[in-house]
């Protein structure tokens, strides 16, 4: 999806894996809501062709009937080799149906 072919039905399906109440702390530190989300990734769909994203180091925090929280780094590159790493805490909420939405996500640049 960040590598710039992504198409409108793939933002619908990301944008519905985020609860109504999606907050997400930027390595910046600028807060974003669920519309906040959909605009950034709306507008992701035009990055540079070659764009990848690693997960490593995925861990369990805490974990509950409703929902978990988890920690990882992502390792972000595009297709100029430009690279950054972030340590990210996501809250992610289970309905009683099964399906999972990301709750809050904080993410914090890194080095390796």
């Amino acid at each position: 999806m960040l590598d710039g072919s992504a198409d409108d039905g793939a933002l619908q399906r990301i944008a519905a894996r985020f609860a109504p109440q999606f907050t997400m702390v930027m390595p910046s530190g600028v807060t974003v809501d669920h519309a906040g989300a959909r605009e950034l990734f709306g507008k992701l769909r035009g990055a540079p062709p070659g764009s990848q994203i690693t997960i490593r180091d995925m861990e369990i925090v805490a974990d509950y009937a409703s929902g978990a929280v988890v920690k990882y780094r992502e390792y972000q590159r595009d297709g100029a080799g430009n690279a950054n790493v972030r340590r990210s805490t996501a809250v992610l909420d289970l309905a009683a149906h099964g399906k999972v939405t990301w709750r809050h996500l904080h993410e914090t640049y890194c080095t390796e």
